[in-house]
């Protein structure tokens, strides 16, 4: 008598379970990774365009000051140009306000943005003490950068952008006479 095995093979592959817990772990990392990807592109954006506008800006402001002996007159914080975009569409920068027409502004970046830009300043000489940065709203202060006006000439300059239309709130950008370096604040990228 011949006894032949019986040989079960399971078949190869992954359980209903097994994909289930897979699909489950892939789905929380994207849901964790593309937010924070589209973040960085609004950042990206964002910074993309603030930093040349800036540049140009302060380039003309110290011109002006060695040209006249004293920064422009002030915009103001509620003095934007152009108006902040709040759909987050680009926005034409020409043709240009007479108050940037007088700070001869060269624009080296592209002439569409979507950030509102603005300067403050203040002239010692004069006997004024300046614009009070905490004076044009909550958000569109000098206070939330720390900017502390010296006893001297100054000037502050603002942005406020809106990247991405799905966002509600605005982010702010902010630099100094005192110091070059261009400071966001917390919702930079929106």
């Amino acid at each position: 008598m011949r006894y032949t095995a019986v040989v079960h093979r399971r078949e190869a592959g992954f359980t209903l379970v097994e994909l289930l817990v897979a699909l489950a772990v892939i789905s929380i990392l994207a849901a964790i990774a593309i937010p924070s990807f589209f973040g960085e592109t609004r950042k990206a954006r964002a910074t993309a365009e603030v930093t040349p506008m800036f540049n140009d800006l302060r380039i003309r402001m110290e011109q002006y000051l060695q040209e006249r002996g004293v920064y422009p007159d002030t915009l103001g914080e509620d003095g934007l140009y152009p108006t902040a975009s709040p759909d987050a569409t680009l926005r034409a920068l020409q043709p240009l306000p007479a108050a940037w027409q007088a700070l001869n502004i060269r624009i080296s970046g592209s002439d569409t943005v979507r950030c509102g830009y603005t300067w403050v300043s203040s002239r010692s000489s004069n006997g004024t003490v300046g614009p009070s940065p905490g004076n044009a709203g909550p958000k569109a202060t000098a206070a939330p950068f720390n900017f502390v006006p010296p006893a001297n000439d100054w000037y502050y300059l603002l942005a406020k952008c809106r990247m991405d239309p799905s966002h509600t709130g605005y982010s702010w950008y902010f630099t100094n006479s005192l110091d070059s370096k261009i400071v966001p604040d917390g919702n930079e990228g929106q």
